[in-house]
C-alpha cells in the first residue's frame, strides 16, 4: 500500500510539472473553476452523481443482476465503461457482490446490511466492507458464472486503469489543483450514493408496499435524492420484485430510471423483460384482502351482512369490492367503503407485525 500510494504521490508531482510548464495550471477550462468553485464543482458533483449512478442502476443492477431488462451493447457497454473510469467498478464484482447481497439481505452474511454493523458504518464504512467481499470464496465462485466479453475482462483485470486514465483527462481539462479535485468527487460517488447510501438508509428507515424476509424500505419520497440515485430508493418494491425493472409499485412514486428505460425501448435500444407496475400491485392488493375477507371469520361475516343489507349475492358484493381494489370504476355504498378500509388497516397491521392466518 505504501509502494502503491509513493507511486501515484510520484506520478501526479510528474504530471502537475508537465501539465502547469505545458497547457498551464489551471488547463483548459480550470479558469472556469477558479472563478466559481463552489457552484461549478456542487453542479458538476449533482451532474456526475446522477449520471454515474444512472448508468449503474441500468446497466449492473436491473439488466446484468437481475435480467429485467436487455440494453442493447451500443447503449451498456459506454455505461460500463464510464463506470470503470469513474469509480474502478466492473461488472463481475458489482453484479456478484449484488447477487450475494440479495441471497442474505440483512443476514450475518449481507457484506453491508445496517442491522447487522451498523446504520454510521454502513453508511461511510460499506465501500470497505464491498471490497473485501469482492474476494470472498463464495463470492469468487459466483463471479465465475458471469460471463464476460474481452473489453468486460480487461475492466476487470485493470480496475484502477480507468480512474488512472479518467483522473489524468480531468487534469488535462482542469489543471493539476482542479482536476485532482474533481477526480475525487468522481471517485465518492458511489461510497457515498450506492454503496453507502442505498444499502444502508433503504435498509434502516422508510415505508413498506411489501412483505420481505429482510429489512428493505421505501425512501422515494425523498425526491430530490431519489432522482440522483435513479429511483434506487424504492427498494422495498426492488426487493421484493428483484426481476422488475421498474421500481414503482404505487401511483406517487416516481422512478426517472424506468422513464430512461422506456426511452431507451422506444428507440429499440432496450427490451423491457419484466415490469411490476402500480396496476399490478393494485391487482395483488385486490387478491390479498379477498383472501383476508375469507379467512378472518369476522370480515366475513360483516360482509355477509352488508351483502344481505343491499339485495346482493355474497359473491357478487366480494367481486364488486375486488373490482374496486383493482382500480375499476365500481360504484359502492358508504358502508361497504368503511368496511373495505377496516380491512385494508388490519391487513397493513398484520404486515408490520408479521402475523397470518392459519389455512382452513
Amino acid at each position: 500500500m505504501i509502494k502503491l500510494i509513493s507511486t501515484l504521490a510520484l506520478a501526479y508531482g510528474a504530471s502537475f510539472f508537465f501539465i502547469s510548464k505545458t497547457i498551464g495550471v489551471n488547463g483548459f477550462f480550470g479558469d472556469l473553476i477558479a472563478a466559481h468553485p463552489f457552484i461549478i464543482l456542487s453542479i458538476y458533483a449533482l451532474v456526475v452523481a446522477h449520471v454515474t449512478i444512472t448508468a449503474m442502476s441500468l446497466s449492473f443492477h436491473r439488466y446484468h443482476t437481475h435480467k429485467g431488462v436487455i440494453i442493447n451493447k451500443w447503449v451498456d457497454m459506454p455505461m460500463q465503461v464510464w463506470l470503470w473510469m469513474v469509480t474502478s467498478l466492473s461488472k463481475v464484482d458489482w453484479v456478484s457482490v449484488h447477487i450475494w447481497h440479495h441471497a442474505h439481505s440483512d443476514q450475518e452474511k449481507d457484506p453491508h446490511s445496517p442491522l447487522q454493523k451498523g446504520l454510521v458504518h454502513a453508511l461511510f464504512l460499506g465501500v470497505f466492507d464491498y471490497t473485501r467481499a469482492k474476494s470472498w470464496p463464495e463470492v469468487m465462485k459466483i463471479k465465475k458464472t458471469i460471463p464476460t466479453n474481452k473489453l468486460e475482462k480487461f475492466m476487470f483485470n485493470n480496475s484502477f486503469t480507468g480512474p488512472i486514465i479518467l483522473t489524468g483527462l480531468m487534469m488535462v481539462m482542469f489543471g493539476p489543483l482542479w482536476g485532482g479535485l474533481v477526480s475525487i468527487l468522481n471517485f465518492l460517488v458511489s461510497p457515498i450514493f450506492a454503496i453507502g447510501g442505498v444499502n444502508a438508509l433503504a435498509h434502516w428507515w422508510g415505508y413498506r408496499n411489501h412483505v420481505t424476509t429482510d429489512n428493505s424500505r421505501n425512501l422515494g419520497f425523498l425526491l430530490p435524492l431519489n432522482f440522483i440515485i435513479c429511483g434506487e430508493l424504492d427498494h422495498n418494491n426492488h426487493h421484493a420484485h428483484m426481476r422488475s425493472c421498474s421500481f414503482r409499485h404505487r401511483w406517487f412514486e416516481f422512478d426517472i430510471g424506468f422513464f430512461y428505460l422506456k426511452m431507451l425501448n422506444k428507440f429499440k435500444l432496450a427490451e423491457l423483460k419484466n415490469v411490476y407496475s402500480p396496476a399490478t400491485l393494485k391487482e395483488e392488493f385486490s387478491q390479498k384482502f379477498a383472501e383476508l375477507i375469507e379467512k378472518d371469520h369476522r370480515f366475513k361475516k360483516r360482509c355477509e351482512e352488508l351483502a344481505a343489507e343491499l339485495n346482493l349475492n355474497y359473491q357478487d358484493l366480494k367481486l364488486k369490492i375486488e373490482a374496486y381494489w383493482r382500480g375499476e370504476k365500481v360504484k359502492l355504498e358508504k358502508s361497504v367503503r368503511v368496511f373495505m378500509r377496516e380491512v385494508r388497516r388490519t391487513y397493513m397491521a398484520n404486515q408490520r407485525l408479521k402475523l397470518s392466518y392459519a389455512h382452513a
